[in-house]
């Protein structure tokens, strides 16, 4: 079910966001939102207070974000994006009630939006409440007009992990590199490699290994682990390059320091 409101053209939402947090659409007692729709000196005023606080957020500068978008909200309070961007930032300042607040009238404005469900199942997982946090990973990925399941599918290998079910946690990241092996940070990728390692499974760990090293060059911990699957197939050139690159990355880190740990064991 969607409601009409006042319509903010296409989505121009902050970036979908992966990895900790959730909650549960209650079921509606009716099928009417009011809102309330802005006048076009509303909406206008509305958008610039949305697109300031959207260049905001960009800076990492909270704060202004957060007291734009409630100037947005202000003026046009059926904007599904303002909602969902004040959930953002109500998720990122940890004030997890008020973000579940935001992200249920985005989805009373539109039932069908993957991204806030995502979002809810993040905010369920940063509550611990891990149950509910599939469901909504699952409803999100029940929508055919999802275009990014991929962050869904990690999540859902985070809960799983976090549950100690490891298979499940295994087959929700693969699944989630082979939608898009470029997804952000390649996390998906890097986890699936560690749990394909704990299984020796080496070629498969080293397959999404490299993927995440390559993803993302400047992370020790993916040249770590990516050194260690190297090692484990006795690839011990490919391996000492990997341990170097750590070291090289981060020479201060736990990371460098396994990694001068394993390259002073001698050679099998």
């Amino acid at each position: 079910m969607s409601i009409a409101v006042c319509s903010s053209g296409p989505d121009r939402r902050v970036p979908e966001t992966f990895g900790v947090p959730g909650w549960l659409l209650p079921a509606l007692a009716s099928a009417i939102l009011v809102l309330g729709c802005a006048n076009k000196g509303d909406l206008k005023q509305a958008e610039a207070h949305y697109k300031l606080g959207y260049s905001f957020l960009i800076d990492q500068q909270v704060q202004p974000a957060f007291v734009e978008f409630q100037k947005a909200v202000e003026k046009n309070p059926g904007d599904r994006d303002t909602h969902y961007a004040l959930a953002h930032v109500y998720f990122l300042q940890q004030n997890f009630s008020e973000a579940e607040r935001e992200l249920k009238r985005v989805l009373k404005i539109d039932d069908r939006d993957a991204k806030a469900w995502n979002y809810l199942g993040m905010v369920y997982d940063a509550q611990g409440r891990t149950d509910l946090a599939l469901q909504q990973f699952d409803h999100a990925l029940s929508l055919p007009q999802y275009a990014t399941p991929e962050f869904a599918h990690y999540n859902k290998g985070r809960v799983y992990l976090k549950k100690g079910l490891t298979d499940d946690a295994l087959q929700a990241f693969v699944l989630a590199v082979r939608i898009n092996p470029k997804q952000p940070y390649a996390l998906a990728a890097y986890e699936a490699g560690k749990l394909y390692l704990d299984r020796g499974a080496v070629k498969e760990a080293i397959e999404v290994l490299r993927l995440a090293a390559q993803q993302v060059p400047n992370a020790p911990e993916a040249h770590l682990y990516l050194a260690k699957a190297y090692a484990r197939g006795g690839m011990n050139k490919d391996a000492r390059e990997s341990y170097q690159k750590v070291i090289e990355l981060a020479p201060d880190s736990r990371w460098a320091e396994e990694a001068r740990t394993q390259m002073a064991q001698p050679k099998r």
